[in-house]
């Protein structure tokens, strides 16, 4: 990704995403260090369960279709490639505590390891070089979600991808790393401009409060266990 987000959660040009590719209308991103791996980062990401725990913008995540080879109890309840499950979105973040939102359906349309040349447009220090290659390198987990379509509401009409990705920072003192986490959403179809005009800020705000929330619940389960 070539664009820094901003800390605080921002509306501009459109980024590109893995499943669409360029020509959407609009992006939302932001962005921050966490103190933590990108490991445990994505963790939480995943734990269906565990979102109210947590999250303030999408309080409850319902799986309801599994891919192939997900038997294990412990899989059941996680996000995994190709996984279909339902948000509860709340765009107003004062909605009281067990009020219902907005059901959202999604599907994961990405879920990878991150191992690529580092672009060096981050600003941050990257993952040590290579000992193959001698360039440095971005090296963490990226994960990504669109949504899912009906009739109603084909893709032609509205379609979106959400992208997260991980990426290890190294400490300057040699410490134990960091993660920059980098977020995307992407607005594409007829419709997009109408979502940005009605919702856009509200929107933003939601992914300030899913930021806070995940690097609050991250950095503290992560000294828990330490």
């Amino acid at each position: 990704m070539s664009h820094t987000p901003s800390s605080r959660a921002v509306t501009g040009s459109p980024i590109p995403t893995v499943t669409y590719g360029s020509g959407g209308s609009f992006t939302i991103s932001c962005s921050s260090l966490i103190a933590a791996t990108p490991t445990e980062c994505l963790d939480v990401v995943v734990a269906a369960s565990e979102y109210p725990t947590w999250n303030r913008f999408c309080r409850k995540c319902t799986i309801h279709f599994q891919p192939a080879g997900s038997s294990s109890s412990d899989n059941l309840d996680k996000l995994q490639l190709g996984t279909q499950f339902t948000f509860d979105v709340h765009l107003n973040q004062d909605d009281p505590d067990g009020s219902s939102g907005r059901s959202t359906a999604l599907e994961v349309s990405v879920l990878e390891p991150i191992d690529e040349e580092d672009a060096g447009d981050s600003g941050l220090r990257p993952s040590p070089p290579s000992p193959a290659t001698g360039t440095s390198r971005r090296k963490g987990w990226r994960i990504a979600w669109k949504q899912r379509h009906s009739l109603l509401m084909p893709a032609s009409m509205l379609r979106s991808e959400r992208v997260q990705e991980f990426v290890e920072v190294v400490a300057a003192d040699g410490g134990w790393p960091e993660t920059q986490y980098t977020c995307w959403e992407t607005f594409y179809g007829v419709l997009a401009p109408v979502v940005r005009l009605a919702v856009g800020r509200q929107v933003e705000q939601g992914f300030d409060a899913w930021l806070s929330g995940l690097k609050e619940k991250v950095e503290k389960t992560g000294k828990v266990s330490a």
